[in-house]
């Protein structure tokens, strides 16, 4: 199976999220949210939890910076391995 790619950091963290709510996965999609996750975790400790949380508007500077931090650090790391096309 060809390994799929994602035009943005946004569009693989849409799809991450959705496979992530959704009940009732096939193999091949369970299979992809676990690599999908591997990617994730490959960035360092807590980066999925950061990235799993919803950006809102009255999180602290701070916790807005890790977030942003933690996205360029997963889009690096996509671009690296060729998950992402730009």
């Amino acid at each position: 199976m060809k390994p799929i790619q994602y035009s943005s950091l946004t569009a693989f963290l849409g799809h991450y999220k959705a496979l992530k709510s959704s009940s009732a996965l096939a193999p091949e999609e369970l299979s992809l949210r676990s690599g999908m996750e591997k990617l994730i975790d490959s960035i360092g400790p807590g980066a999925r939890a950061l990235l799993e949380t919803e950006a809102v508007s009255n999180a602290s500077g701070a916790d807005l910076r890790r977030r942003q931090r933690a996205e360029r650090a997963l889009r690096r790391e996509l671009l690296v391995r060729g998950v992402l096309t730009g």
